[in-house]
């Protein structure tokens, strides 16, 4: 191998998915979640820590989906919009029928003019 300085390497990476691995509660106070996440296939991505303290604690009731919306707003996830459900528009055929009138096509006879 070969010594070379330190060279930054970006890599992009699409989150799909995330799972709430582990709550770690100090009673009426704090929770510290474990969020694992991954992407499109399934493989692990990387893993995150949230903390919920204070007001944003107390708001926690029975609900968990309350827990669920904290971690997506705190790692800055927004969640999958359904599309619109398809609509059918049934358009009825008319028929046309369509009529012409012509008007009669004037020709003039020039006739010859004498100058003297």
């Amino acid at each position: 191998m070969y010594s070379i300085a330190p060279c930054h390497v970006v890599t992009t990476k699409t989150i799909t998915t995330f799972k709430i691995d582990r709550i770690e509660i100090s009673l009426f106070k704090s929770a510290i979640i474990t969020v694992i996440l991954f992407d499109s296939t399934g493989s692990l991505l990387d893993v995150k820590f949230v903390n919920i303290t204070g007001e944003d604690y107390s708001k926690w009731s029975a609900d968990d989906t309350y827990v669920v919306e904290f971690v997506k707003q705190s790692l800055g996830f927004s969640s999958v919009i359904a599309p619109p459900p398809i609509t059918e528009i049934t358009i009825a055929e008319t028929h046309v029928t369509e009529t012409t009138t012509e008007t009669p096509t004037e020709t003039s006879a020039e006739t010859p003019t004498e100058t003297i």
